[in-house]
């Protein structure tokens, strides 16, 4: 699954990237570090206002939901969506037809299980480029206090080879989209099944990966900084 990702990306950088504007950059804070059960405002693109990046919250709220309290208790269950079964799920069926985005970071973090022990790897793309997991979002109104809440999903896959050696329990990676294919997934009217074909695993040829120290484990611990990446080695975590 994906729960932990960096998002260390300037505003300047992250526009020229994807040629749009950030909006409400005030309340934009470039970070190494950002946890799905902490419900950060993550820079997102949707697919109704493709020419920009606005912060939407991790955890998706379906536009359904009755009231706060259930609204409060889905949103933890909703940070992954499984792309072979996104069409199925209540919570994801309406939002993969019509409010998909593009979730915009430059890594993510998982670990490699060995007997016992977890080792924890950053995982990016080569010369360390800006790239986007394919996402679904959704709107939701609280009818109590009026405000309305923007949240969205990283979609999953199946693992490419690489993660099957970090991810080495569930076998599972975040789909990153290819750049050529970023403004297809935001196209809803494009048929939906071939939509759904650009949900698969990333080349791993493209990709990169190396441990990382316990840093990112520990409680207290402040996790905004360069250290966090910072190449780590341990005598049994191995990606051969």
């Amino acid at each position: 699954m994906c729960f932990t990702i960096n998002v260390n990306i300037v505003k300047e950088e992250m526009e020229r990237r994807f040629n749009t504007t950030l909006i409400d950059p005030d309340n934009y804070r470039p970070s190494y570090y950002y946890h799905a059960f902490e419900l950060p405002r993550i820079p997102v693109i949707s697919s109704e206002n493709p020419d920009s990046v606005r912060l939407f919250q991790w955890g998706l709220i379906p536009s359904w939901s009755r009231n706060e309290e259930f609204a409060n208790d889905i949103r933890y269950k909703t940070f992954n969506a499984k792309a072979e079964t996104i069409t199925e799920k209540p919570s994801f069926r309406n939002a993969v037809k019509i409010h998909r985005c593009l979730v915009i970071s430059r890594g993510f973090y998982e670990w490699q299980t060995v007997g016992r022990e977890k080792f924890p790897y950053f995982i990016y793309l080569r010369n360390n480029e800006i790239f986007a997991f394919a996402g679904i979002f959704d709107s939701w109104t609280n009818h109590e206090t009026g405000e309305i809440l923007n949240t969205f999903s990283i979609i999953t896959t199946a693992a490419n080879p690489l993660l099957e050696k970090i991810h080495n329990i569930k076998k599972r990676m975040p789909v990153i989209l290819s750049p050529e294919d970023e403004w297809q997934w935001l196209d809803t009217s494009v048929p939906l099944s071939q939509s759904l074909q650009l949900l698969k695993p990333y080349d791993q040829a493209r990709m990169g990966a190396h441990t990382i120290s316990r840093l990112i484990t520990k409680r207290g611990a402040e996790k905004n900084v360069p250290d966090l990446v910072k190449p780590f080695a341990y005598p049994k975590a191995s990606l051969f």
